[in-house]
């Protein structure tokens, strides 16, 4: 939640001594402060070229002078700004309670009558804010706190105005996509409808803990927040119509925050505490009850510098914060939340040199059989690469392998991140695996400062509530179910195209089988019939029957791994040969055994590569040394896991201080990884500013890989980029 003040930190400003780090961005740095009289304040002070600006000195002091007009308990008030001093600086009201995508993350969606409380609280917060002459342009759970008397909405006006300066500029949307308005996302100017729109998706989620538009890129979010109706699922009578009032496409047919207001008058938070269920009380009592160990009563940190390594320092007592964790900690060793978790740690570890620490590399793993085979990958993957690091003879530290697993479910997955964070000596993560444990646990792992890599998901919608720790190596979902076109382009079988879009593969279908349909029809010009099966129906055989008598010459289905067996099926028994594809999450599954003959000739466009196939020196050395390790040439998603470990342990070590006596600062790995550029054993990885994978750049088409089915198993035929230079030469 905060780490120590660093040697280059002010100790004071204006009549606020600082006592932690509350977090750091691109334009400056927020502390946590404390007036003479014990008032708690959160400064945030600007850095960088703004604040040597005078137009944006001039800025910030006028919405300065604006926010000091907003008069509303349910925003955060502004205590004090100096505009004019070297580093331009503004301090407001310390709120200790956790935000609204926290307690939705760790708890569920809100019921109806917390939800229109917080309705009422955050349109009065708006009112106020439209009143004094601003816009918030940035409405999200992450910026509601929760407190027992009501909501407070926090980062409005100056934070967006600091932004404006440096990214109206170039074109860039300002805000949070899943909350940006239509006309926000199309490039327009911000307004008070906007901050009404946004508040409609916030209502959405904190009743259904989903977005209205639904999760993956930042671009499929904007386009469908333009172009699709919300998903309302779950919202029912007047809160509905609300939220959809909300959600109107036009500007103008939204209601104002004042309007809400009225409408919602009768459910305005009192101080009683009884508005918000148990557990989420539970949390913001705790939380609020944790800050007060925060303002310097005692020295001792969770992970500061100085304090020491736990195998071979002489001991110290634990602060109360860190007392506060280990307490935690032995919660979910008697029971947690009763779901079993399975654990083990790695037994080839040479002995420890006395004098040089140790240090462990979690694994985030998952029981569920549909991503056993990544689980196992990534364990292998991990201990591999920890191997590779003690063979080196001058080593100053050794390292070990902690898998933690989880169920596929938030509760497990919260209760791995929580023994992993709790754990001093783990120093980073490899996974989660899946996209619920990785949505679930980002936030943990965020909380706590606890940088972990995901190789292997690509529902890139963690950054909502985990926006610095949280890091994905593998392509998006969403991109990979277009790049299908550009395969049948450079391969020579673009044909009038049916498409299979199972809803019961999850939002990621829906989104690969939307760019799938707009990029055969609107780029390669082609005919495409697309088919939707619902969810929880069995009318996948019907759409392919329905598909073959259209004479369509080529097939995609994009489901789960039953439904596009059957669809294999279907289209071997009405003897159809054209080319057909399967959505990539299905590479390297049991398809090809379970299809059988049907199954062979699909193919799977991943960003997953066989390395085994490769003719690199790295491909080699890594096929090698996993063979030799395992026995077997290296699974699949087994390569993406090492070079996720292998980044992990690369960019820790430049975090080890000298000497064995000081512990790395945990918030340093994930500074480091944001502006990293690591070679892979087949790809260069670096970070977008949502850390996921950065494939905006010309080389994306290398990194992507097809493969197809033949005598029963999975054979790649190279990349995008190979097969087009292969066509090039032939045509």
């Amino acid at each position: 939640m905060s780490e120590n003040l660093r040697s280059s930190d002010p100790s004071r400003i204006a009549e606020f001594r600082l006592l932690r780090r509350l977090g750091a961005g691109g334009m400056g740095v927020v502390y946590l402060g404390r007036t003479d009289a014990g008032a708690l304040a959160a400064i945030k002070v600007i850095r960088g070229e703004g604040a040597g600006e005078e137009d944006f000195r001039a800025r910030f002091a006028r919405e300065v002078e604006l926010a000091r007009r907003v008069d509303s308990p349910w925003v955060v008030s502004v205590l004090d700004a100096d505009a004019g001093t070297g580093e331009p600086w503004l301090a407001t009201t310390f709120v200790p309670g956790p935000s609204l995508a926290e307690a939705v993350a760790a708890h569920g969606p809100l019921p109806s009558g917390a939800v229109r409380v917080l309705g009422a609280a955050l349109a009065e917060a708006l009112h106020a804010v439209h009143t004094a002459g601003l816009v918030h342009r940035d409405v999200k759970p992450g910026n509601v706190l929760l407190t027992l008397d009501g909501p407070r909405l926090i980062d409005f006006g100056i934070a967006r105005a600091v932004g404006d300066t440096a990214l109206t500029a170039s074109g860039v949307v300002v805000g949070t996509p899943g909350f940006l308005a239509p006309e926000q996302a199309e490039g327009r100017s911000a307004s008070s409808a906007s901050d009404v729109f946004a508040l409609g998706c916030l209502l959405a989620y904190a009743s259904t803990g989903t977005l209205p538009f639904g999760t993956g890129t930042p671009d499929a979010l904007l386009y469908r927040t333009v172009h699709d109706e919300p998903e309302l699922h779950g919202l029912q009578g007047e809160l509905r119509n609300l939220v959809e009032r909300c959600l109107a496409k036009d500007p103008d047919s939204r209601p104002t925050a004042e309007e809400i207001r009225s409408l919602l008058a009768a459910d305005a938070p009192d101080a009683t505490g009884g508005w918000l269920p148990d557990s989420a009380a539970r949390m913001v009592a705790a939380r609020a009850a944790e800050s007060l160990a925060l303002p310097g009563i005692e020295p001792t940190v969770v992970d500061g510098a100085d304090e020491p390594v736990v195998s071979d320092a002489p001991v110290r007592h634990p602060g109360r914060r860190r007392l506060l964790i280990a307490g935690g900690a032995l919660l979910l060793a008697g029971g947690g939340t009763g779901a079993a978790v399975w654990a083990s740690e790695d037994d080839r570890t040479p002995p420890a040199k006395p004098g040089r620490p140790v240090y462990v590399l979690g694994v985030h793993t998952t029981t569920n059989t549909a991503e056993a085979a990544v689980s196992r990958s990534s364990e292998r993957a991990a201990r591999l690469a920890v191997a590779k690091h003690n063979a080196t003879a001058k080593r100053s530290y050794d390292l070990k392998v902690k898998v933690l697993a989880d169920r596929g479910d938030v509760d497990t997955a919260q209760e791995v991140a929580r023994r992993f964070t709790a754990d001093r000596n783990v120093v980073a993560v490899l996974g989660p695996v899946a996209e619920i444990p990785m949505r679930a646990a980002s936030a943990v792992y965020g909380e706590a400062g606890l940088t972990h890599v995901s190789t292997s998901t690509g529902q890139q919608d963690y950054f909502l509530t985990s926006s610095k720790t949280s890091f994905q190596s593998g392509a998006s979902h969403t991109a990979l179910g277009g790049w299908i076109a550009l395969d049948a382009y450079v391969s020579g079988l673009v044909a009038p195209l049916g498409v299979v879009i199972d809803r019961a593969g999850g939002t990621a279908i829906q989104d690969q089988g939307t760019l799938l349909v707009r990029n055969w029809r609107n780029t390669l010009g082609a005919t495409v019939e697309p088919r939707v099966v619902a969810e929880g129906t069995n009318d996948g055989p019907k759409a392919v029957r329905e598909l073959l008598a259209a004479r369509v010459g080529a097939f995609a289905y994009l489901g789960a791994l039953d439904a596009t067996v059957h669809a294999a099926q279907e289209l071997a028994a009405a003897g159809f040969t054209g080319p057909r594809w399967m959505q990539h999450q299905l590479y390297g599954s049991d398809f090809p055994r379970l299809a059988g003959a049907a199954g062979e000739g699909w193919y799977v466009v991943t960003a997953a590569v066989d390395p085994s196939v490769l003719t690199t020196r790295k491909a080699k050395d890594f096929t090698a040394a996993w063979r030799k390790r395992y026995g077997d040439t290296p699974e699949p998603y087994a390569t993406e896991a090492y070079d996720g470990a292998r980044m992990l342990l690369t960019e820790f070590a430049g975090t080890v201080p000298a000497g064995a006596r000081r512990r790395p600062v945990r918030a340093a790995l994930a500074t480091r990884l944001a502006k990293v550029k690591f070679a892979g054993i087949a790809r260069t990885y670096t970070f977008g500013d949502f850390h996921q994978y950065d494939n905006s750049g010309t080389g994306w088409a290398a990194d992507t890989y097809v493969h197809q089915v033949r005598d029963g198993r999975f054979r790649q035929l190279g990349s995008l980029a190979d097969l087009n230079a292969k066509a090039k030469a032939q045509s």
